[in-house]
């Protein structure tokens, strides 16, 4: 019988497996898809091949010291400061601050709300005239690996709008990264390793020229997706820069915000800060992926933690509860579009079984009423 057991665990845990694998490769099926349906044919002129580590170091229009390793403190002429930064769940956001009165940086957030995944979000880069700014995402709506996106900055709001994945050809399902214009206006430049190896990348240089969509076959927008130079063009000065160092800057002190406040409709959105609170607190497991799930996946629920497995499998849950009776009100909602979500539990961080949850819970109510009694 106990042989028995787990061969039917060790069945059901390699089928939940083989789901998330599943469910993961339709996703990224389903937005290369999308993406594939229409493509810009820029003009190529120039291609260079580099080692992969080093890429970032071959733009020759950007002067030297422009770079602190990938993390790219990047201020621009209107004392805003770009910079990719490691969050407290280990994953890269894209951020900015702008420098205040008293010589204070403003507490860093987020370029956009839209621009947030699980995933990392790396390489900012402003245009020369500042109206947008450009970023790479390996957690965003895309095609597979890292994608490039572009936002626009809105000049009545003082912020950055809604991010657009730049589509085929800028992006593939290989890791396609740091795109940027020239300041004379002559080129756009972009890095991808999809006609190479993994340990190497080829920069494609670009005529600088706004780009025009317009629908094609699959079998067209992978012709495309090729970049081969059509007009070459030596002009682009390809020089190896030197490394630079994150200058000192003193930050405001930041305000820790978390929030809690559930909803299932409209766009759904990740945690503000990916970290359970301390305590007792329930959730709602939706679904587990193999890679990290994006705001599509989410089908309108917010605000969803990820939590990674020791597997390295993605845990995606939705919101925070202190009763298993909020929990299970929340459920009845989440299951209208994930229908096998369930309660799961947690106590200082840590998973819990719902039912020693419940029992947690039942005992701070009991002592609880107690204290009130003798009051």
């Amino acid at each position: 019988m106990k042989r028995l057991i787990l061969t039917f665990l060790g069945t059901l845990t390699l089928t939940v497996l083989l789901h998330a694998q599943s469910y993961q490769g339709r996703i990224e099926a389903e937005n290369r898809q999308v993406l594939t349906e229409s493509a810009a044919r820029p003009t190529v002129v120039a291609t260079k091949r580099v080692p992969r580590g080093e890429f970032h170091l071959w733009y020759g229009h950007l002067t030297g010291g422009s770079w602190a390793s990938d993390e790219n403190w990047y201020p621009d002429e209107t004392q805003r400061l770009y910079f990719s930064h490691i969050n407290e769940a280990g994953d890269r956001d894209v951020c900015w601050s702008v420098l205040e009165e008293g010589g204070l940086w403003r507490v860093p957030e987020a370029v956009s709300a839209d621009a947030v995944s699980p995933g990392d979000e790396c390489f900012p880069m402003l245009s020369p005239d500042g109206k947008r700014l450009y970023f790479c995402s390996d957690g965003l709506f895309g095609m597979g690996g890292y994608d490039i996106y572009v936002a626009a900055w809105d000049p009545d709001r003082k912020t950055w709008g809604k991010v657009r994945n730049m589509g085929v050809p800028f992006n593939s399902k290989e890791d396609d990264l740091l795109f940027c214009d020239t300041p004379d206006g002559r080129y756009s430049i972009f890095a991808s390793n999809r006609d190479c190896g993994a340990d190497s990348v080829v920069i494609y240089v670009l005529k600088q020229e706004v780009p025009v969509f317009s629908r094609v076959s699959p079998e067209e927008a992978e012709r495309l997706s090729r970049l081969a130079v059509t007009v070459p063009d030596d002009g682009y000065p390809f020089r190896k820069l030197t490394p630079g160092r994150i200058p000192s800057m003193p930050f405001e002190t930041p305000v820790e915000k978390t929030d809690e406040s559930f909803k299932v409709g409209g766009e759904g959105s990740f945690a503000a800060v990916n970290r359970l609170p301390s305590g007792l607190v329930y959730q709602i497991q939706m679904f587990v992926s193999s890679g990290k799930p994006t705001i599509r996946q989410l089908k309108g629920v917010s605000p969803v933690y990820v939590h990674k497995q020791r597997s390295g499998k993605m845990l995606s849950a939705a919101g925070l509860f202190r009763t298993y009776a909020e929990a299970e009100q929340a459920l009845s909602q989440v299951k209208k579009v994930f229908p096998t979500a369930f309660v799961i539990a947690f106590e200082d961080g840590s998973p819990l079984s719902v039912s020693k949850a419940r029992k947690k819970e039942s005992s701070v109510k009991v002592i609880t009423e107690e204290v009130h009694i003798v009051k």
